[in-house]
């Protein structure tokens, strides 16, 4: 039995890269643990083959991406991968998903920078000097046809090649680190596939899939059902509405899909415009049994007299018939449903949107004559479950999809418990475990969801693990394993069955609220918030000074040297002893202290500037105006720590000091996090004037202490405008601590685009919560705030961004145009608690 081979720090590096989802990092590690099982433990030969099934909308691409980046950065690299797909559809979304210029591109996010290779260009020179070159990481992406026969689709990959001395296919099959990537693998599983796989000799096959087949029950390495994904809201919370009366016609279900869809999309854009955000259009997907009955719709929803003609010329028809440029022009504004200038509303569809069309924002699902039950399959309800916004937004009518049955309202409520019991409701995931021999083996875990997937009248939606995630796919802090789940509410008062009129009144009542919109402008009275405006530049930099965010090693070396220091001249003297067969010549230190003669007396402004240019002549410092502006602020920190003789010091000991400096500066720049992005030199400094909208209800102070993220707060004595509002309790105490700072000037609380940072180099910008201008003795002090749960603190994702936070602070310091000087702090729950209120507390409790 060999020995288990697994580098969590490398999964880490790839989970941080591609913001990976909890679930879809577990899924990676498993697919990984069980690898390493079945080669290096059991030591077999044979290919290894399993499946990751996981919700529909939880990201898979992901996975595979994951998959790819750990394998071919591992110790012993791979570098081919297969991706295959069961059509032409996921075969051209997976190529743009790993093309670059895509907007769904993840090409900026991989280290491994594949090259992929299609039916397109596998025959190219291009190609082949990327298959040559062992360092390239190779992705080849097909459909399952273009391989598996010899003849008519697959022809072409058969055939020798010039180029390549031999056929496509045999090529594949004679490398030896071929990991085959099966997207939607319940598709193309038979004698056909699995000759396939055993004529590549693959050392890896992964299917991925949400609904595997149960003859492959005994491959699932990983599982994460739609239940578990509902309950740590990374999908939509679908709600089943219906009728109670026995209308059934055609234009009633079309407008009660229709008024949802309206009061919807009032939501929808109400929220986009509060949170400065692109807005998304939602649409309803209407599930037609025939090409008839799917033009009687679309006649019906095409006219002037259905609901005053609202949703002329916003319908799509797309079926299986569609030829010509009849089809194009179909599947090109299918795939451009998402786009804000899409005129579609309304999808009519025929058996074609099952996999592979993943867009976010359907909202409405309308079963029309088909059975619930038919609809209520994962497939087809994952065309809906996407997040369009990346997480939940607790405005509760976005965060669901509505079902519109054919059943009535009491029909529906007796097959609630049959419809669950056709989801899986349990996880599965591998995990190591370290017997008491001392070695380590790897074991398969499953874990019981007790949610559902369809909740009950009224009843609340499950309790969730976090607040979903950043793009969708991640950041986010979700539970360690699938299914377990923590205090944070999902959609609140969510319920799992409804009829059509309560769901209607709902959806309108929350319109109407939303539509209360209130301006605020910034207080004419208060202080200007000026903040600096930096250029950032997405590119991997060698070498900045403005890396260096802890200024400790620079004061202890400041005081070392003062230490070091002695204006005694050191007296040796020569003595020699007779033992009387022979002289024995030592040293000795001479008793009488002799004082040195006083060191040339060179001014401080003159060492300053040596030991800047010692700092700037750093290997791999570039001369720019903001790294001298960075050195000069580290040669501060040393003379500050030596204190008042610093002058005097740096007098005598100017070259020794200056070569300490210069091994510390290049010692830290080695042991700080390679800068992700740069900046440009130019500083701009612009005053936050941004108007503030919102619809939240408004309160006159806050004295009693109360939190209601609902709710605007009034009250505040320093505040650049006069209402602000939270999403978190801290970080409402957080607020009243500042306000009540008495070297505080003036604050806000930051939304998004305010002070963007990019802490990334794809490009992904974080916001602190607040900023605080204080005043003290005449310096003024600006704060770039956090609040951050107690259990996040340390956190990979929370430690990078306060790292570029404080080297955004860094740069705005090292800038000439800037007066105030720029700090970070970080506070976590227990400190706020700590501070009791006080600004000062609040301080020196953060980080």
């Amino acid at each position: 039995m060999g020995v288990l081979q697994f580098q969590p720090e490398l999964l880490d590096q790839v989970a941080h890269r591609l913001t990976l989802r909890e679930p879809n990092r577990k899924a990676i590690e498993s697919v990984l643990l069980r690898t390493s099982d079945h080669y290096d433990v059991q030591e077999k030969t044979e290919p290894y083959e399993c499946i990751v099934d996981s919700a529909t909308g939880v990201g898979k691409t992901y996975v595979m991406a994951g998959l790819m980046e750990y394998l071919a950065g591992a110790e012993t690299p791979a570098r081919n991968f297969l991706l295959l797909a069961p059509g032409r559809t996921i075969r051209d979304k997976s190529v743009l998903n790993f093309t670059a210029g895509n907007p769904k591109s993840m090409r900026r996010m991989l280290r491994s920078a594949p090259y992929v290779i299609t039916a397109d260009n596998f025959n190219t020179p291009a190609t082949r000097t990327a298959i040559d070159d062992p360092t390239t990481t190779k992705l080849y992406i097909f459909t399952v046809q273009a391989l598996t026969s010899p003849t008519g689709e697959g022809r072409a990959t058969h055939v020798p090649l010039e180029n390549l001395g031999t056929s496509f296919f045999d090529y594949l099959a004679q490398l030896d680190d071929l990991v085959i990537l099966a997207d939607e693998h319940h598709c193309y599983r038979g004698p056909a596939f699995s000759r396939t796989i055993r004529d590549l000799k693959p050392q890896l096959v992964v299917g991925m899939t949400a609904t595997p087949v149960k003859a492959d029950e005994s491959l699932v390495a990983f599982r994460y059902p739609l239940a578990a994904a509902i309950a740590d809201r990374l999908v939509k919370t679908p709600v089943m509405v219906a009728r109670r009366d026995d209308r059934s016609d055609v234009e009633t279900k079309l407008l009660d899909g229709v008024n949802l869809l309206r009061y919807k999309g009032q939501i929808a854009d109400a929220y986009c415009d509060e949170n400065d955000l692109v807005r998304v259009n939602p649409v309803m997907l209407v599930i037609a049994r025939n090409i008839e009955e799917a033009e009687e719709f679309q006649n019906v929803l095409d006219t002037a007299s259905f609901d005053g003609g609202s949703w002329v010329g916003k319908t799509l028809l797309i079926h299986s018939k569609l030829t010509g440029d009849a089809k194009e022009k179909a599947l090109a504004d299918l795939q451009a449903v998402e786009d804000p200038d899409s005129p579609i509303r309304i999808i009519i569809s025929v058996g074609m949107l099952k996999e592979g069309w993943d867009v976010k924002n359907v909202y409405v699902i309308a079963s029309m004559r088909a059975s619930v039950s038919e609809v209520m399959t994962e497939q087809t309800l994952g065309r809906g479950m996407r997040l369009p916004f990346g997480d939940y937004t607790d405005v509760e009518i976005l965060d669901t999809l509505e079902i519109l049955a054919h059943e009535k309202y009491g029909a529906l409520l007796e097959k609630r418990k049959v419809l669950n019991e056709a989801f899986i409701d349990y996880g599965t995931y591998a995990e190591v475990r370290r017997l008491a021999d001392g070695s380590s083996v790897v074991r398969q875990k499953t874990v019981e969801s007790d949610a559902d997937v369809i909740g009950l009248p009224g009843e609340n939606a499950p309790a969730g693990v976090s607040d979903g995630g950043g793009n969708g796919q991640g950041p986010q802090e979700i539970s360690p394993s699938p299914g377990t789940k923590s205090s944070t509410p999902a959609a609140p008062n969510t319920p799992g069955v409804v009829d059509v009129e309560t769901r209607t009144r709902e959806a309108a009542e929350a319109a109407k609220n939303n539509s209360g919109v209130v301006e605020y402008a910034p207080l004419p009275d208060r202080p200007p918030v000026l903040i600096p405006l930096l250029i950032s530049v997405p590119q991997f930099v060698t070498v900045s000074l403005n890396d260096i965010t802890d200024d400790g090693p620079f004061e202890r070396l400041g005081r070392t040297l003062t230490a070091d220091y002695s204006d005694e001249l050191k007296r040796t003297k020569i003595v020699a002893t007779h033992d009387g067969r022979k002289v024995e010549v030592g040293t000795e230190t001479a008793a009488d202290i002799v004082v040195s003669a006083l060191p040339l007396d060179i001014p401080l402004a003159i060492t300053r500037n040596s030991l800047v240019q010692r700092v700037m002549s750093v290997k791999g410092v570039p001369n720019r105006p903001l790294e001298v502006g960075a050195a000069q602020r580290i040669v501060d920190h040393l003379i500050g720590a030596m204190g008042d003789k610093a002058s005097e010091h740096l007098s005598a000991f100017i070259d020794r000091c200056g070569q300490r400096l210069a091994t510390e500066v290049a010692r830290t720049l080695r042991a700080s996090t390679q800068a992700q992005v740069s900046y440009a030199d130019d500083v701009e400094i612009v005053a936050l004037s941004k108007t503030r909208v919102t619809r939240k209800r408004r309160k006159a102070g806050h004295a009693d202490g109360s939190f209601d993220k609902a709710i605007a707060f009034n009250g505040w004595s320093k505040n650049l405008y006069s209402h602000a509002w939270f999403d978190t309790a801290p970080e409402f105490k957080a607020a009243n601590a500042i306000d009540s700072g008495k070297s505080v000037a003036v604050w806000a609380r930051l939304h998004v685009n305010d002070v963007p940072i990019k802490w990334t180099s794809e490009g992904r910008e974080y916001n602190p919560d607040f900023v605080v201008i204080e005043e003290i003795d005449g310096e003024r002090i600006g704060w770039l705030v956090e609040t951050k749960a107690d259990r996040d603190m340390t956190s990979e994702e929370v430690v990078a961004k306060r790292r570029a936070a404080r080297r955004w602070a860094n740069t705005a310091n090292s800038s000439p145009d800037v007066d105030v000087t720029w700090k970070y702090l970080l506070v976590g729950e227990q400190d706020v608690e700590d501070a009791q209120g006080e600004w000062e507390f609040l301080k020196g409790f953060g980080q």
